[in-house]
Parts: C-alpha cells; sequence; structure tokens
C-alpha cells in the first residue's frame, strides 16, 4: 500500500498526542484514580474525553498537512 506523506505525519503526530495526553492524565480526561472520565454533563463526567481530543487532533492535523500540501 502506498500512504503519502500527510497521513503518516498525522499519524506520528496523533499517536505523540495520545502518549502525552495519556501520560499526563490531565484532570479534565482522568479521574482521581487514573481512570478515563466518562463522556457527559454530570459531576464525574467531561465533555473533554480522551478519544474526543485525541480525534480532533488527529483528523485538524491531517486536514492541515493536506491543505497546505494542496495550496502549495
Amino acid at each position: 500500500m502506498d500512504f503519502d506523506k500527510s497521513l503518516m505525519t498525522a499519524l506520528a503526530v496523533y499517536f505523540v498526542a495520545c502518549y502525552v495526553l495519556y501520560t499526563l492524565k490531565h484532570p479534565k480526561m482522568f479521574d482521581d484514580q487514573g481512570h478515563f472520565k466518562c463522556f457527559g454533563l454530570g459531576p464525574n463526567d467531561t465533555i473533554f474525553p480522551l478519544w474526543l481530543v485525541t480525534t480532533v487532533i488527529g483528523v485538524s492535523t491531517y486536514y492541515g498537512f493536506v491543505f497546505t500540501k494542496y495550496y502549495e
């Protein structure tokens, strides 16, 4: 399979972001025991779960590289 450079770079950024966010365990994404918080508006929930934040980072990075390559 032939992957373009934009996809490979976006995947690398995605995996690094996943690793960094999981290592830091930000209180908006994790509870006191280090478990993932659920998506929601309740007192023990968050609107910034790890899966949502990393998905937005990955898709944004990919589209950023694609549009930058397109306008060159």
